[in-house]
């Protein structure tokens, strides 16, 4: 029937979501714990150096945020 709106359908919340990576920082060594390989990738072509992610590790923590949103 062309007159009636479509009903939206509708769309549970996640069940039993698997949360696959855990990204920390190690303030001992001052390196990233958990950084997978990809995106360690992304920081360095990024102009992201180590010494970088050392002296701001929240703003690295930022950017995997980003991206794992993402």
């Amino acid at each position: 029937d062309f007159l009636t709106p479509a009903k939206r359908p509708e769309i549970s919340t996640p069940y039993d979501p698997v949360h696959l990576r855990h990204v920390g920082f190690n303030g001992w060594t001052g390196e990233f714990t958990g950084l997978p390989q990809q995106w360690q990738q992304i920081l360095q072509e990024n102009g992201i150096t180590r010494l970088d992610q050392e002296k701001n590790p929240q703003a690295v923590m930022e950017i995997v945020k980003f991206y794992q949103e993402g």
